[in-house]
């Protein structure tokens, strides 16, 4: 009687361990949904995309934003979709290797090749980092040269 109420005992363990695993699961638009939320694209994906410049991968991979562009198409702006207030800015805070971004033509000039992911984080756990600047999400984008750390 005892060994079976031990085996039966693991079995909850083994159920609440299953759920804290840190696995991610695949988005619908080729990059990955972490259990807390957050989306990665990876490498992969970002290749996959046939993007040409980091602006590129981001219009074809990250949902939930709008980018914007000018006459020449070179990047302007970055809004959140469906906007949140008329009166703040909706612009989510862009990292590049843990940099904030404040020209984004400079994504128009990186080569998406030069890219190892592309991380979406929701405003509530980009605030939680990066703290009221981030209150619309933030993309965090890690470069192959300096994103390996």
């Amino acid at each position: 009687m005892l060994r079976l109420r031990s085996s039966f005992a693991s079995v909850p363990l083994a159920l609440f361990l299953a759920a804290c695993s840190h696995a991610t699961q695949a988005g619908g638009d080729g990059g990955l949904v972490t259990p807390e939320g957050r989306r990665l694209v990876d490498e992969r994906a970002i290749e996959q995309s046939g993007a040409r410049t980091a602006w590129d991968a981001l219009q074809r991979t990250v949902p939930f934003f709008s980018f914007r562009t000018n006459s020449r198409g070179r990047p302007t702006r970055v809004e959140h979709r469906g906007r949140s207030s008329i009166v703040l800015r909706d612009q989510p805070l862009i990292l590049v290797d843990g940099i904030e971004l404040q020209d984004f033509t400079a994504l128009g000039d990186m080569p998406a090749s030069d890219l190892l992911d592309i991380e979406v984080l929701t405003g509530v756990d980009a605030t939680t980092y990066y703290g009221t600047n981030a209150t619309n999400g933030a993309i965090r984008i890690r470069t192959k040269v300096g994103g390996k750390s």
